[in-house]
């Protein structure tokens, strides 16, 4: 009887030491996050406003149009956590204004709104969206001239959005992260929250 008690109690104590050795497995398999992955991820983050403003600006300006002011402002957040998912919900007009004549005001308005959700994993240097739902985002221009209704915007804004078409080149600094989607001519800035 004894040695039955002892063998009960022997696989009881092996069983507890298993189901803990599994516990401890499957805790201790996540990596901890390095480099940039490290400083990017678990945060929200706020589009900059007025380095938008000035990078748009001096893009036009680059590309002929004849613009002498860029305005952007709203709300722009990308919220991205630690497993690389991501909300980026969007309230915000960038307004150009341009004076191809003197007797000319062109205005621009491109309004963003909404949400887009996915995901955008980290490989060094690099975000690679992936399953990325943008039906919620809106993206609506609109333009005058002295106040006149315009049928077609006589020139091409800047691509200052995010999607899954390319992959996003980053950097980060712990209160500031750069989003530059490969192959467009604007790097944002954010900082976080």
């Amino acid at each position: 009887m004894f040695h039955r008690r002892l063998a009960i109690l022997a696989g009881s104590s092996a069983l507890v030491l298993a189901l803990s050795g599994c516990s401890l497995l499957e805790s201790g398999s996540k990596e901890p996050l390095t480099g940039i992955a490290a400083c990017a991820l678990g945060h929200t983050w706020q589009l900059d406003f007025e380095d938008l403003s000035a990078k748009v600006l001096a893009e036009l300006q680059k590309e002929g149009v004849p613009a002498t002011a860029v305005t952007a402002a709203g709300t722009q957040t990308l919220e991205w956590d630690e497993q690389g998912r991501v909300v980026l919900t969007s309230d915000f007009d960038v307004t150009v204004t341009a004076a191809p004549a003197a007797d000319q005001t062109i205005t621009i308005v491109e309004h963003h709104d909404g949400t887009a959700t996915g995901a955008a994993y980290i490989n060094g240097e690099v975000a690679i969206p992936r399953k990325w739902d943008g039906t919620g985002q809106n993206i609506e221009t609109t333009g005058d001239n002295n106040g006149t209704p315009l049928e077609t915007i006589p020139w091409e804004l800047p691509w200052v959005g995010i999607d899954d078409s390319v992959g996003l080149e980053l950097t980060c600094d712990g209160e500031s992260l750069t989003i530059h989607p490969r192959g467009e001519r604007i790097t944002q800035l954010w900082t976080r929250s």
